[in-house]
This record gives C-alpha cells, sequence and structure tokens, in this order.
C-alpha cells in the first residue's frame, strides 16, 4: 500500500502519514511525499488504488480550491475512508527587523493567519511552509509563517507568534 502526501519528509503532512501508518496500518504503507498536494491531485487516475493523507485545512491558490472544494470535485476519484487528528509541530511567525519590504512567505492555507498577524503584509505563497522558509531567507523578506523547526534566528531575526494548533487529517482511497 502507498500513501501519498505532502513532502519533504519535514512536512507537517508527511509526519501525520507517519502517524496514520504506524497507528493504522502498521507501518505496510510506503510514504511518497510529493513536491505539492496539486502535483497529487492532477494525476489521481495514475495513483488509483493508493492513498492520500491531506489536512482539512488545505487550500491552493493555484487550483483555487479548499479541501471543501477538492472533496466534492473528486467524489468519484477518491473516498474518504478515515480522518485523525495531530498536533502540528509549532508555528512561528518570524520578522527580519531589517527588512526593506513588507513581503511575508507562508503555505496558501495559513495565509490568511499571517495576514491577520502581521499588518500590511505582501502575502507570498508555496506549496509548503518549508518551502516558505527557504524563500523567505533566499528573498530576504520581512516575514514568514513555518514550523519552528524549520527556523534558525539571526541576531536579525525576532519570534513574533508561536502558535501550538491540532490539525484534522482525512485519508482518501483513491478509486
Amino acid at each position: 500500500m502507498r500513501l501519498h502526501t505532502l513532502g519533504p519528509a519535514a512536512t507537517d503532512s508527511y509526519a501525520a502519514s507517519q502517524f496514520y501508518n504506524r497507528e493504522q496500518l502498521q507501518n505496510q504503507a510506503t510514504i511518497i511525499g510529493h513536491p505539492s498536494f496539486e502535483a497529487i491531485l492532477t494525476q489521481l487516475p495514475a495513483l488509483s488504488g493508493d492513498r492520500l493523507v491531506i489536512p482539512a485545512a488545505f487550500k491552493s491558490t493555484e487550483l483555487q480550491a479548499s479541501w471543501g472544494d477538492v472533496h466534492y470535485a473528486t467524489l468519484t476519484q477518491m473516498t474518504l475512508i478515515d480522518c485523525f487528528m495531530t498536533a502540528l509541530d509549532p508555528l512561528v511567525v518570524v520578522q527580519r527587523l531589517a527588512a526593506d519590504n513588507r513581503i511575508g512567505y507562508t503555505h496558501a492555507a495559513t495565509a490568511q493567519l499571517l495576514q491577520r498577524l502581521v499588518q500590511s503584509v505582501e502575502i507570498q505563497t508555496v506549496s509548503s511552509k518549508v518551502l516558505a522558509y527557504q524563500a523567505y531567507q533566499q528573498n530576504q523578506a520581512a516575514y514568514v509563517l513555518t514550523n519552528e523547526k524549520n527556523v534558525t534566528l539571526t541576531a536579525q531575526e525576532q519570534v513574533i507568534k508561536r502558535l501550538t494548533p491540532s490539525m484534522v487529517w482525512c485519508v482518501y482511497q483513491i478509486n
């Protein structure tokens, strides 16, 4: 059996898939991490017989869709077979103190959260919080909302908010 989800292994989705594999499947599944959920959702026919682990908070700017949109749009392609809940790795909003821009990177699912936490931020979304931190570093952005474990703070940065949410995960059988 194969479980498809967002990769790399540092993502919450991959960790949730490992949890599900351990707790429900006795480690009998192979977890396959993809660069984005969009990459999985656009190739469902090729994944027939496999399973998908996706968060209920899924949101895609590329597909202009949320989890609910995907759930209803793929009723004939996927069957919801299970749900479970895990604590996410702590989330942090990091501010680069000397940034000369108002750009903030995050995943599409947490874009509104970043918008609420930081005034007048220009949101840039990427396919994972891991990639958000990489883009923040590479582009010298002012803000990032990512997992705390991704962050190595410098003297020119500060954590302005730390959050410890839980997440509901949906497991689909791909028809």
